[in-house]
């Protein structure tokens, strides 16, 4: 095995380009699997960063076919009742203002219970760890840092035991956490739940971004925690059916959670880029089938002296894996230079567990093992014709002869077929994505998003709120009056929720002159909290009716208000809102009639909620993606209803955006100083973001689905250009016998083109075989589409009959008696 792994390395040296061309084509190949697999064996291979990750189960709440944050109420009672989970954990995302001496920072949080870090298998390097006491109402307000954020926020220094303020709270600093902790929800600043949750979250309706984690106990399966979770669900539902009707539990492993519905995008994808491999592995065997003819005389003297056909075709199969390794060092480098690039296919929230290096041994094993049987596999037919060639024929042989007559078919042709074949089955993928991104791009939004420019600035904190609801209402007010003035500026509004911000809240709701839902049927809706000139500033059209005037009756809320359902019953009693739906909404519960002046109520009938007139029907919009379809919304004014969030502030410029930034926001610290502004987007790139991800799915199939075509298409080239050599004699004596130029062009290119049609028929029936696994990444288009199975074989043609030509040409130029005196 030296002696022929030695000589294989003077035989390669021999031919630098050959073997430059082959290591390259494998390198393309193996290069674009390290890259795709790797990000596959982040998301649903590898291990979770966390003690027994597969022990982790995600629980949320589950109504029909949708899921839901957990309400905190239904979480404390599935702690006291449930005995299948070791540690049973709640977390709240949010953000929150951090002053750092004489600087505000907006920092990423996570309200979590006291069994959060249990559940992760997560300690303290410094400090002490989050426990009971520091959850309950009324402790003394405590937080845990992320190494990161120590780094970031504290240059470093010993933090344990210092007073910080969050939200204006002084809270002290209890522990760091390691370094190699990350969070999915990328939070750095950690918090106790239950003081938060025992002053904002005691309504069994509310369920505001808060999820349940649990380690199930040793033994424990999913399945039996799936069943008693849901035994005590019911019993939560009888007891309160109110608010539980028809609310069971869903339990899904994290992992599972985290990826999402990534799982059949990369698989596609990883499929796709196995095409392409075995594209690039089929050139290479027509390469080496090409070499192996110049080869003959060498293998016949081998056998002569006594090589037996063993040792002919290790030798030759030596030579193939040398290859392939070499193709795999100069792919695992491609593949690892990409890797950042195709991170973006990661679910989002598995972004911040994903290592920065995606290579790690399983990643090297499996393209090892492949890239080993890749070279054996292109290796084994030039090995197997070679070993199998008669010696005496080929040392008689002193000079090219034919062996065959054109139209002949060998093994060299069957491979261009098939590399054809999936070729165009890459080229239809690429193009059922090309067409289902067009058509989701011919959506309509519903607003005009033309020099739009969005921002949030953070809100006063939950004490402020607490004493003054309506200083919510008053701050963000300010801000869209100053910038409102600015003569740059044609109109700025606020909103809780904004399209394309994937922020949007929803409400149950009951119209007012029909009989009340039963429990669990009550209709749901969008909802937002608006400013007068909210639909102006995005161009939501005005279709019946008025929008708001900014001279809603505002509710009194009692000093201190602890917004009981008891508080509520008494604020809203005599209130009724002024209410904005959207089309949609109208068609769906008023049809036919003038939703004008009718009344809906806010929530369930216990939760005291106020009744909504309806004074306009606006527009639909899209909200959270253009692939969502219209929802059903209906908006209410922030005079009325205050909310302690943080509001978007969006402002249409008379000019590009870019040129009002700094205007805007000297305009907003006027008013709001000192408060971070962040989250500064332009509206279309918020629109182009929510198809980024079809966007870069599309653009990737692409360049694989080129890449394939370009392998195929050297394939076709590279037979007909060894066939015009091979034929070179061949093709002076007809022309020295009177044949017409014309004559040998159409033989090479009907030779070339039978090549491509019997490629094109196969690709097109494994196309329509393989569509319905693309059908779930398509929008508007079927996997079956005529138009682009038809755009995609035509389109493929032209290139092949482009690689037919050249070498078709090259054989009119033969001059015959140069190729007579030659031979």
């Amino acid at each position: 095995m030296i002696s022929d792994l030695r000589y294989a390395i003077r035989t390669l040296a021999k031919s630098p380009g050959f073997t430059a061309l082959v290591i390259i084509t494998l390198a393309l190949g193996i290069g674009a699997n390290t890259a795709i697999f790797s990000v596959v064996n982040a998301t649903f291979l590898r291990a979770l960063p966390y003690a027994d990750g597969d022990r982790l189960m995600l629980l949320v709440e589950r109504k029909g076919s949708y899921d839901s944050p957990v309400a905190y109420p239904n979480f404390v009672d599935w702690a006291k009742q449930q005995d299948v989970f070791a540690h049973l954990a709640m977390y709240h995302p949010g953000a929150a203002k951090l002053k750092v001496e004489d600087r505000v920072e907006l920092v990423s949080t996570c309200r979590v219970s006291a069994e959060f870090f249990p559940a992760l298998g997560v300690s303290v390097t410094e400090g002490r760890v989050l426990a009971a006491d520091d959850d309950r109402a009324g402790a003394a307000p405590a937080a845990w840092l992320t190494s990161e954020a120590r780094r970031r926020y504290f240059d470093g220094q010993i933090v344990v035991g210092r007073t910080i303020r969050i939200d204006g709270q002084p809270v002290t600093i209890a522990g760091v956490l390691p370094e190699d902790f990350r969070f999915y929800r990328q939070a750095e600043v950690f918090l106790p739940l239950t003081p938060y949750a025992a002053q904002f979250m005691t309504m069994r309706e509310d369920h505001n971004e808060a999820y349940v984690l649990g380690r199930l106990k040793p033994g424990v399966t999913a399945g039996a925690a799936q069943a008693q979770m849901s035994a005590i669900a019911r019993r939560i539902e009888q007891q309160y059916p109110s608010s539980n009707t028809g609310a069971g539990v869903r339990i899904q492993p994290l992992r599972d959670h985290l990826a999402g519905s990534s799982r059949s995008q990369l698989l596609l994808l990883l499929g796709a880029v196995g095409l392409v491999l075995l594209i690039a592995c089929v050139n290479v065997a027509n390469m080496l089938l090409a070499r192996s003819l110049t080869r003959e005389r060498e293998m016949a003297i081998r056998a002569a002296l006594g090589a037996s056909r063993f040792q002919l075709i290790r030798q030759l199969l030596v030579e193939s894996v040398l290859l392939a390794v070499g193709g795999e060092v100069l792919g695992l480098v491609l593949g690892l230079w990409s890797y950042d690039f195709v991170r973006r296919l990661l679910p989002w929230e598995m972004q911040p567990l994903a290592t920065a290096v995606g290579l790690d041994l399983r990643v090297l094993t499996v393209i090892t093992v492949a890239t080993f049987l890749a070279g054996l596999g292109f290796g084994l037919a030039p090995a197997w014709q070679l070993s199998h060639a008669n010696p005496n024929d080929a040392l008689k042989r002193t000079s090219r002869t034919i062996r065959t007559v054109w139209g002949r078919v060998c093994f060299r042709d069957l491979l261009v077929v098939a590399q054809v074949s999936l070729a165009l089955m890459l080229l239809i993928g690429a193009g059922l994505l090309i067409r289902s991104l067009h058509q989701l791009l011919q959506v309509s939004s519903g607003i005009r998003p033309e020099r739009i420019l969005t921002l949030q600035v953070t809100p006063p904190t939950m004490a402020q709120f607490q004493n003054d609801p309506y200083c919510v209402t008053r701050f963000y007010s300010e801000i869209a009056e100053s910038v409102g003035r600015l003569p740059e500026v044609e109109a700025a509004a606020v909103a809780t929720c904004l399209p394309f911000a994937w922020d949007t809240a929803s409400m149950n709701f009951s119209v007012g002159d029909r009989p009340l839902p039963a429990p669990g049927d009550f209709p749901i809706a969008n909802t937002h909290t608006v400013s007068p000139d909210y639909f102006r500033t995005l161009g939501i059209p005005l279709l019946r009716g008025r929008v708001f005037n900014g001279q809603e009756r505002q509710p009194v809320f009692p000093a201190g208000a602890d917004f009981t359902p008891a508080t509520f019953a008494v604020v809203f009693k005599d209130v009724v809102f002024d209410g904005v739906i959207s089309r949609r909404m109208a068609d769906r519960f008023w049809p036919g009639e003038d939703p004008i002046g009718k009344r809906f109520r806010l929530g369930y009938p216990d939760m005291h909620l106020p009744w909504v007139q309806i004074v306009g029907v606006v527009g639909n919009t899209t909200q959270t993606g253009l692939d969502s379809g219209e929802s059903t919304e209906f908006y209410l004014s922030y005079r009325q209803f205050p909310v302690p969030l943080g509001m978007h502030v969006v402002v249409r410029t008379r000019l590009q955006p870019a040129t009002a930034l700094a205007s805007i926001r000297t305009a907003i610290q006027s008013t709001a100083k000192d408060e971070p502004i962040h989250d500064v987007q332009l509206m279309s790139e918020r629109i182009a973001n929510s198809v980024s991800g079809r966007q870069f799915n599309v653009n990737l199939f692409a360049g694989f689905a080129a890449l394939a075509l370009l392998l195929s298409l050297i394939g076709i080239y590279g037979v007909l250009s060894f066939l015009v050599s091979q034929r070179t004699r061949e093709v002076g004596i007809r022309l020295a016998l009177g044949a017409q130029r014309r004559d040998v062009l159409r033989d090479v290119l009907v030779c070339g083109l039978m090549l491509a049609l019997p490629g094109v028929i196969l690709g097109l029936a494994g196309a329509w075989g393989v569509s319905r696994l693309l059908q779930s990444q398509l929008f508007g288009v079927t996997g079956t589409d005529p138009f682009t199975y038809v755009a995609s074989a035509i389109l493929l043609l032209l290139a092949a009959l482009l690689a037919c030509w050249l070498p078709a040409r090259r054989a009119t130029l033969v001059n015959p008696i140069e190729a007579l005196r030659a031979e």
